[in-house]
Protein backbone atom coordinates (compact mmCIF):
# COMPACT_ATOMS: atom_id res chain seq x y z
CA UNK A 1 0.00 0.00 0.00
CA UNK A 2 2.80 2.18 0.14
CA UNK A 3 3.59 5.24 -2.92
CA UNK A 4 6.61 7.13 -2.89
CA UNK A 5 5.44 10.48 -2.76
CA UNK A 6 8.10 11.75 -5.13
CA UNK A 7 7.22 9.60 -7.92
CA UNK A 8 3.80 10.72 -7.80
CA UNK A 9 4.88 14.59 -7.34
CA UNK A 10 7.51 13.87 -11.42
CA UNK A 11 3.97 11.89 -12.40
CA UNK A 12 1.95 15.31 -11.92
CA UNK A 13 4.63 18.21 -12.66
CA UNK A 14 2.69 20.88 -15.04
CA UNK A 15 3.59 20.36 -18.69
CA UNK A 16 1.46 23.43 -19.90
CA UNK A 17 1.36 24.11 -23.50
CA UNK A 18 0.36 27.42 -25.23
CA UNK A 19 -3.32 26.07 -26.13
CA UNK A 20 -3.64 25.11 -22.44
CA UNK A 21 -2.36 28.37 -21.02
CA UNK A 22 -5.86 29.52 -22.46
CA UNK A 23 -7.58 26.98 -20.94
CA UNK A 24 -6.18 27.44 -17.41
CA UNK A 25 -6.94 31.47 -17.88
CA UNK A 26 -10.44 30.47 -19.08
CA UNK A 27 -11.22 28.36 -15.74
CA UNK A 28 -9.87 31.10 -13.57
CA UNK A 29 -12.31 33.99 -15.01
CA UNK A 30 -15.08 31.42 -14.39
CA UNK A 31 -14.49 30.27 -10.97
CA UNK A 32 -12.57 33.08 -8.99
CA UNK A 33 -13.67 32.00 -5.84
CA UNK A 34 -13.12 28.10 -4.79
CA UNK A 35 -14.91 26.69 -1.83
CA UNK A 36 -13.36 24.04 0.11
CA UNK A 37 -15.35 21.64 2.22
CA UNK A 38 -13.80 19.64 5.08
CA UNK A 39 -16.05 16.84 7.00
CA UNK A 40 -13.63 16.28 9.91
CA UNK A 41 -14.71 14.08 12.66
CA UNK A 42 -12.69 16.68 15.75
CA UNK A 43 -13.45 18.92 17.25
CA UNK A 44 -14.63 22.17 14.47
CA UNK A 45 -12.21 25.35 16.34
CA UNK A 46 -9.59 22.85 16.32
CA UNK A 47 -10.28 21.96 12.72
CA UNK A 48 -10.91 25.17 11.39
CA UNK A 49 -7.73 26.70 12.90
CA UNK A 50 -5.97 23.54 11.21
CA UNK A 51 -7.93 23.63 7.57
CA UNK A 52 -7.35 27.39 7.29
CA UNK A 53 -3.57 27.06 6.54
CA UNK A 54 -4.55 24.49 3.83
CA UNK A 55 -7.02 27.10 2.12
CA UNK A 56 -4.35 29.93 1.92
CA UNK A 57 -2.10 27.28 0.31
CA UNK A 58 -4.59 26.63 -2.04
CA UNK A 59 -5.45 30.10 -3.30
CA UNK A 60 -1.77 30.56 -3.66
CA UNK A 61 -0.97 27.77 -5.48
CA UNK A 62 -4.18 27.32 -7.71
CA UNK A 63 -3.84 31.44 -8.42
CA UNK A 64 -6.87 32.32 -7.67
CA UNK A 65 -8.70 35.34 -6.03
CA UNK A 66 -10.14 33.87 -3.04
CA UNK A 67 -10.92 30.30 -1.60
CA UNK A 68 -13.24 29.90 1.20
CA UNK A 69 -13.08 26.89 3.54
CA UNK A 70 -15.91 25.58 5.20
CA UNK A 71 -15.58 22.89 7.85
CA UNK A 72 -18.07 20.71 9.72
CA UNK A 73 -18.19 17.54 11.73
CA UNK A 74 -21.60 16.26 10.10
CA UNK A 75 -20.07 14.89 6.26
CA UNK A 76 -23.67 15.14 5.39
CA UNK A 77 -23.53 19.12 5.29
CA UNK A 78 -20.15 19.18 3.30
CA UNK A 79 -21.63 16.40 0.88
CA UNK A 80 -24.87 18.03 0.21
CA UNK A 81 -23.73 21.49 -0.39
CA UNK A 82 -21.38 20.14 -2.95
CA UNK A 83 -24.45 18.47 -4.38
CA UNK A 84 -25.80 21.59 -4.79
CA UNK A 85 -22.85 23.22 -6.09
CA UNK A 86 -21.91 25.25 -3.52
CA UNK A 87 -18.75 23.64 -2.80
CA UNK A 88 -15.94 22.71 -5.67
CA UNK A 89 -13.94 20.58 -3.73
CA UNK A 90 -14.35 18.70 -0.12
CA UNK A 91 -12.43 16.42 2.30
CA UNK A 92 -14.11 13.73 3.73
CA UNK A 93 -14.10 9.80 4.28
CA UNK A 94 -14.79 7.14 1.68
CA UNK A 95 -18.15 6.62 2.64
CA UNK A 96 -19.27 10.18 2.31
CA UNK A 97 -17.71 10.30 -1.53
CA UNK A 98 -19.95 7.39 -2.16
CA UNK A 99 -22.90 9.32 -0.91
CA UNK A 100 -22.05 12.42 -2.63
CA UNK A 101 -21.17 10.18 -6.00
CA UNK A 102 -24.67 9.27 -5.72
CA UNK A 103 -26.66 12.01 -4.22
CA UNK A 104 -24.91 14.00 -6.98
CA UNK A 105 -25.93 11.63 -10.13
CA UNK A 106 -22.30 10.69 -10.45
CA UNK A 107 -21.17 14.20 -10.46
CA UNK A 108 -18.39 14.04 -7.87
CA UNK A 109 -14.90 12.54 -8.54
CA UNK A 110 -11.46 11.76 -5.69
CA UNK A 111 -8.51 13.54 -7.26
CA UNK A 112 -6.25 12.92 -4.18
CA UNK A 113 -5.90 11.35 -0.96
CA UNK A 114 -3.90 11.80 2.31
CA UNK A 115 -0.38 9.55 3.28
CA UNK A 116 0.13 7.98 6.52
CA UNK A 117 2.74 9.04 8.46
CA UNK A 118 4.51 5.09 7.48
CA UNK A 119 3.54 6.27 3.48
CA UNK A 120 0.05 3.84 3.61
CA UNK A 121 -2.50 4.44 1.36
CA UNK A 122 -5.09 3.11 3.89
CA UNK A 123 -6.29 3.38 7.08
CA UNK A 124 -8.26 1.00 9.64
CA UNK A 125 -11.73 1.05 11.55
CA UNK A 126 -11.24 0.61 15.58
CA UNK A 127 -13.17 -0.13 18.69
CA UNK A 128 -11.88 1.65 21.43
CA UNK A 129 -12.52 1.16 25.15
CA UNK A 130 -11.54 2.62 28.85
CA UNK A 131 -7.85 1.69 29.23
CA UNK A 132 -8.79 0.59 32.44
CA UNK A 133 -11.86 -1.50 31.55
CA UNK A 134 -12.39 -4.98 31.87
CA UNK A 135 -13.14 -5.37 28.03
CA UNK A 136 -10.67 -6.86 25.98
CA UNK A 137 -12.40 -8.60 22.77
CA UNK A 138 -15.86 -7.71 21.06
CA UNK A 139 -17.40 -10.63 22.58
CA UNK A 140 -16.67 -8.27 26.24
CA UNK A 141 -19.03 -5.96 25.16
CA UNK A 142 -22.49 -7.66 24.69
CA UNK A 143 -25.13 -5.72 26.90
CA UNK A 144 -23.10 -3.07 26.31
CA UNK A 145 -23.04 0.74 24.97
CA UNK A 146 -21.31 1.21 21.76
CA UNK A 147 -20.59 4.70 20.38
CA UNK A 148 -20.61 5.87 16.28
CA UNK A 149 -19.66 9.18 15.01
CA UNK A 150 -22.13 10.13 12.36
CA UNK A 151 -24.35 8.43 9.35
CA UNK A 152 -21.53 9.62 6.01
CA UNK A 153 -18.64 8.32 8.37
CA UNK A 154 -17.00 5.30 7.27
CA UNK A 155 -14.83 4.45 10.27
CA UNK A 156 -17.29 5.64 12.55
CA UNK A 157 -20.71 4.01 10.80
CA UNK A 158 -20.58 2.67 7.42
CA UNK A 159 -18.21 -0.32 7.95
CA UNK A 160 -18.78 -1.09 11.43
CA UNK A 161 -22.04 -1.51 10.78
CA UNK A 162 -21.32 -3.65 8.23
CA UNK A 163 -19.33 -5.86 9.78
CA UNK A 164 -21.57 -5.70 12.83
CA UNK A 165 -24.72 -6.98 10.62
CA UNK A 166 -22.25 -9.60 9.19
CA UNK A 167 -21.59 -11.03 13.04
CA UNK A 168 -25.08 -10.54 14.28
CA UNK A 169 -24.61 -8.35 16.57
CA UNK A 170 -26.90 -5.72 14.39
CA UNK A 171 -30.16 -6.74 12.89
CA UNK A 172 -30.53 -5.41 9.20
CA UNK A 173 -32.02 -1.75 10.56
CA UNK A 174 -28.16 -1.69 12.39
CA UNK A 175 -30.59 -2.13 15.76
CA UNK A 176 -28.66 -3.24 18.74
CA UNK A 177 -28.63 -7.44 18.61
CA UNK A 178 -25.46 -8.15 20.82
CA UNK A 179 -24.91 -4.54 21.82
CA UNK A 180 -27.16 -3.11 24.93
CA UNK A 181 -27.54 0.23 22.79
CA UNK A 182 -25.93 2.28 19.72
CA UNK A 183 -25.30 5.71 20.78
CA UNK A 184 -24.44 8.65 18.05
CA UNK A 185 -21.60 10.83 19.32
CA UNK A 186 -21.53 13.42 16.79
CA UNK A 187 -17.50 12.63 15.66
CA UNK A 188 -14.80 10.93 16.40
CA UNK A 189 -13.22 13.14 19.11
CA UNK A 190 -16.81 12.88 20.85
CA UNK A 191 -17.06 8.88 21.10
CA UNK A 192 -13.14 9.20 22.31
CA UNK A 193 -14.23 11.60 25.09
CA UNK A 194 -17.18 9.73 25.85
CA UNK A 195 -15.46 6.87 26.62
CA UNK A 196 -12.67 8.72 28.87
CA UNK A 197 -15.70 10.15 30.47
CA UNK A 198 -17.42 6.56 30.87
CA UNK A 199 -20.77 7.92 29.50
CA UNK A 200 -19.99 4.53 26.96
CA UNK A 201 -18.34 1.71 27.22
CA UNK A 202 -17.05 2.14 23.86
CA UNK A 203 -16.59 3.07 20.65
CA UNK A 204 -15.94 3.37 16.98
CA UNK A 205 -12.94 5.39 15.79
CA UNK A 206 -9.99 5.39 13.31
CA UNK A 207 -6.43 4.91 12.80
CA UNK A 208 -2.98 4.55 10.93
CA UNK A 209 -1.43 2.42 13.05
CA UNK A 210 -1.61 2.54 17.42
CA UNK A 211 0.90 5.05 16.72
CA UNK A 212 -1.16 7.45 14.47
CA UNK A 213 -4.84 8.44 13.49
CA UNK A 214 -7.85 10.02 15.23
CA UNK A 215 -6.43 9.51 18.80
CA UNK A 216 -3.95 10.96 18.58
CA UNK A 217 -4.84 13.80 16.34
CA UNK A 218 -7.40 14.12 19.54
CA UNK A 219 -4.48 14.04 22.06
CA UNK A 220 -2.44 16.44 20.30
CA UNK A 221 -5.41 18.76 20.65
CA UNK A 222 -5.54 18.03 24.28
CA UNK A 223 -8.92 16.26 23.91
CA UNK A 224 -7.91 12.93 25.29
CA UNK A 225 -4.68 11.98 26.95
CA UNK A 226 -3.44 8.71 25.00
CA UNK A 227 -3.04 6.79 28.20
CA UNK A 228 -6.66 6.63 29.00
CA UNK A 229 -7.73 4.66 25.85
CA UNK A 230 -7.09 1.28 24.26
CA UNK A 231 -8.05 -0.88 21.13
CA UNK A 232 -9.95 -4.12 21.32
CA UNK A 233 -10.38 -4.28 17.57
CA UNK A 234 -9.22 -3.26 14.31
CA UNK A 235 -10.67 -3.90 10.69
CA UNK A 236 -8.43 -4.78 7.33
CA UNK A 237 -7.39 -1.91 5.66
CA UNK A 238 -9.28 0.56 4.20
CA UNK A 239 -8.64 3.41 1.30
CA UNK A 240 -7.57 6.51 2.56
CA UNK A 241 -10.16 9.39 2.95
CA UNK A 242 -10.06 11.27 -0.65
CA UNK A 243 -10.14 15.02 -1.72
CA UNK A 244 -13.05 14.84 -4.32
CA UNK A 245 -13.88 17.47 -6.46
CA UNK A 246 -16.95 18.32 -8.65
CA UNK A 247 -16.76 16.13 -12.12
CA UNK A 248 -18.30 18.54 -14.48
CA UNK A 249 -15.41 21.39 -13.67
CA UNK A 250 -12.88 22.55 -16.28
CA UNK A 251 -10.28 19.80 -16.06
CA UNK A 252 -7.45 22.21 -16.38
CA UNK A 253 -9.03 23.39 -13.00
CA UNK A 254 -9.77 19.65 -11.60
CA UNK A 255 -5.62 18.98 -13.09
CA UNK A 256 -4.60 22.30 -10.65
CA UNK A 257 -6.66 21.47 -8.31
CA UNK A 258 -4.37 17.84 -7.83
CA UNK A 259 -1.26 19.20 -8.49
CA UNK A 260 -1.25 21.24 -5.44
CA UNK A 261 -2.87 18.93 -2.87
CA UNK A 262 -0.11 16.35 -4.10
CA UNK A 263 2.76 18.80 -3.95
CA UNK A 264 1.71 20.76 -0.89
CA UNK A 265 4.34 19.07 1.71
CA UNK A 266 7.09 20.08 -0.44
CA UNK A 267 5.60 23.07 -2.15
CA UNK A 268 4.72 24.49 1.57
CA UNK A 269 6.32 22.74 4.36
CA UNK A 270 5.41 25.08 6.54
CA UNK A 271 1.69 25.30 5.66
CA UNK A 272 1.64 21.38 5.51
CA UNK A 273 3.09 21.20 8.79
CA UNK A 274 0.29 22.73 10.57
CA UNK A 275 -2.62 21.05 8.15
CA UNK A 276 -0.97 17.34 8.85
CA UNK A 277 0.12 17.64 12.86
CA UNK A 278 -0.68 14.26 14.47
CA UNK A 279 -2.42 13.01 11.15
CA UNK A 280 -1.01 12.98 7.84
CA UNK A 281 2.21 11.93 5.89
CA UNK A 282 1.14 13.88 2.61
CA UNK A 283 -0.94 13.60 -0.04
CA UNK A 284 -1.18 11.40 -3.01
CA UNK A 285 -3.33 10.34 -6.61
CA UNK A 286 -6.79 9.11 -6.05
CA UNK A 287 -9.17 7.93 -8.27
CA UNK A 288 -12.55 6.70 -8.31
CA UNK A 289 -12.13 2.88 -8.34
CA UNK A 290 -10.48 3.30 -5.20
CA UNK A 291 -13.78 3.87 -3.91
CA UNK A 292 -15.81 0.98 -5.98
CA UNK A 293 -16.42 -1.18 -2.85
CA UNK A 294 -17.99 1.91 -0.84
CA UNK A 295 -20.44 2.94 -4.12
CA UNK A 296 -21.52 -0.91 -4.03
CA UNK A 297 -22.08 -0.51 -0.06
CA UNK A 298 -24.14 3.06 -0.67
CA UNK A 299 -25.93 1.51 -3.30
CA UNK A 300 -26.95 -1.90 -1.52
CA UNK A 301 -28.20 -0.30 1.71
CA UNK A 302 -29.86 3.43 1.32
Amino acid sequence: MTRLLLTTALILSPVVSLAQTFEVEDWRSKWPEVVIGIGTGENVETAAERWEHFGTYMQSCMKVEKVTMRVASDYSAIIEAQANGDVQLHWAGPAAYAIGWDISGGNMEPIAMDVSKDGELGYRWVVVVKADSPYQTMDDLKGKSLGWATPGSASGYVLPMQYFRDNGMVNANNEPVHFGSLVQTGSHDNGLVSVVQGTIDATTNWYYSPASGGHTRAAGAGTIKLEDIRFIFESDLVPNAPFVATKNLPEPMKQTMRQCIVNMNWADPEAFDKVAKDVFGGFAVASHEDYIEFIKIRLATK
